[in-house]
């Protein structure tokens, strides 16, 4: 007797950068293509500057409703809205980015996609997120990178500075 396989989804981290958005965008086409469903998860902390050990149930919900419109805010930038053809989840978790993601990436037949922010002075990626990710799904993760007319104008605004600098 053989397993039922699971519904292929699409796991995607959604923050509101211009790498972020470009993951959104590949991660519906990578749906459509697929006929897999999206769960765009937004991960958020709270962490009362007032009070250590504050308990955070008492906010969870409303830190949950501001996530989801996040989410649908996100959507509304990079599409326009919420795609028609694609299966779309949103997901609040409470949590840190890295891990939440990782954890709910957990069925064989997923596939996880971030945005990867772009590299930093000497090579280095700054995106925490995407390197943990990357090391401890797993399942395939795909970092998508910022289109490259946004990472043209940060290589302009560099050399502006650098030149500025120089004089």
């Amino acid at each position: 007797m053989s397993r039922p396989t699971a519904a292929r989804r699409v796991i995607l981290g959604v923050d509101r950068s211009f790498a972020g958005m470009q993951a959104l965008r590949r991660a519906v086409q990578l749906a459509r293509r697929d006929g897999a469903q999206v769960d765009a998860v937004r991960a958020w902390v709270f962490a009362p500057t007032w009070r250590p050990g504050t308990l955070t149930w008492h906010w969870q919900d409303e830190c949950d409703r501001a996530a989801l419109a996040y989410l649908r805010g996100v959507f509304d930038a990079a599409l326009g809205g919420m795609p028609g053809d694609v299966a779309v989840r949103l997901v609040a978790a409470q949590g840190y980015a890295g891990q939440v993601l990782v954890d709910h990436a957990d069925r064989e037949s997923d596939l996880l996609v971030v945005g990867s922010p772009e590299r930093g002075r000497f090579g280095r990626s700054r995106g925490h997120v995407t390197r943990y990710c990357v090391k401890r799904a797993v399942v395939p993760v795909i970092a998508v990178p910022a289109p490259s007319w946004a990472r043209a104008a940060t290589i302009r605004r560099f050399s502006r500075d650098l030149e500025r600098f120089s004089h």
